[in-house]
């Protein structure tokens, strides 16, 4: 399991990008990052491409169409600690 502090999202036609720091563990193509709404609803997303400068990370998540995109966008993870795990 790997901790992430977002620092800033952005989203492009087909995907959503997660800029960051990683606070613990590793991060690699193919993980799952978990967002959760509350006690029993959570926001899965799987991780198509990292990129690496310097300490920041760019997470880019596929997304299937606009409306997940949106999604990803209304959840406001500025400044939040994300989990991340291998799926």
């Amino acid at each position: 399991m790997s901790q992430f502090q977002v620092t800033q999202t952005l989203r492009t036609e087909k995907a959503f990008i997660i800029k960051g720091i990683l606070l613990e563990g590793q991060l690699s193509k193919g993980m799952d990052i978990h967002v959760s709404l509350n006690n029993s609803l959570k926001v899965t997303g799987g991780i198509k491409e990292v990129r690496k400068n310097n300490d920041h990370y760019d997470i880019v998540i596929e997304c299937s169409d606009q409306d997940e995109i949106e999604l990803w966008e209304m959840l406001n993870l500025d400044g939040d600690v994300i989990i991340i795990q291998q799926s």
